[in-house]
């Protein structure tokens, strides 16, 4: 959930990637932190990373005429790190699912996608548009990378693959190695946070979201 300091008028919003091993989320978020000129901060492990790093607008929002600051982070994809995703993800206001397009990831995007969702539920947290009035919502955006590759799923398989046509959740289809998409996947995923807190501030509104379907 977000931390506003209302002394200094900023708010702290956390985005984190999540997907399995080698989809591509430490890819995205370097080509991210390029493009807006900021340092990234990595956290080795025995054979994944996990890295993150911190973005703060210069321009104040409607909100209540705060100043945000963005933290993004990875997560280490394998089972042996689930303790760290569990911790990372607490006080998260967005998920951006990054799933691997080959076919032979596709029982690893399903296994990852239960595991977030097992996770989020332990801290009381549920994803957007899953029906669970009692849990705290938190939205997410999925990201199909590696669809510069051969052999890979075509977008509306995986689609059905995830549920999206009933979930309605907004999705990006491109590629972190040359950073297609994966700027206006951040700025979907940012956007969806942004909005979870004026709810928090000022009520909740109810709002239609577009999905990507490029």
């Amino acid at each position: 959930m977000a931390y506003v300091n209302w002394v200094t008028y900023e708010a702290q919003l956390k985005v984190v990637y999540y997907g399995p091993a080698y989809a591509g989320k430490t890819t995205s978020l370097r080509y991210l932190s390029l493009r807006l000129a900021t340092e990234v901060k990595e956290l080795p492990t025995t054979d994944d990373r996990s890295v993150f790093f911190e973005y703060a607008q210069s321009q104040k929002l409607d909100v209540n005429n705060l100043k945000a600051k963005f933290l993004y982070w990875t997560l280490p994809g394998q089972q042996k790190y689930r303790r760290t995703r569990h911790l990372v993800l607490a006080a998260t206001d967005a998920v951006v699912f990054v799933a691997d397009s080959q076919y032979e990831a596709a029982s690893k995007n399903l296994e990852m996608l239960h595991d977030l969702e097992e996770i989020l539920s332990d801290r009381g947290m549920c994803l957007e548009g899953r029906k669970n009035l009692a849990l705290q919502h938190i939205p997410i955006v999925f990201f199909y990378n590696k669809r510069d590759l051969t052999d890979i799923m075509p977008v509306q398989y995986m689609d059905a693959m995830f549920g999206l046509q009933s979930w309605q959740t907004p999705r990006f289809s491109g590629e972190a190695t040359t950073g297609r998409n994966v700027v206006q996947t951040a700025n979907f995923a940012a956007a969806l946070a942004l909005k979870k807190l004026e709810g928090r501030i000022y009520g909740p509104e109810n709002q239609d979201v577009s999905v990507e379907t490029e």
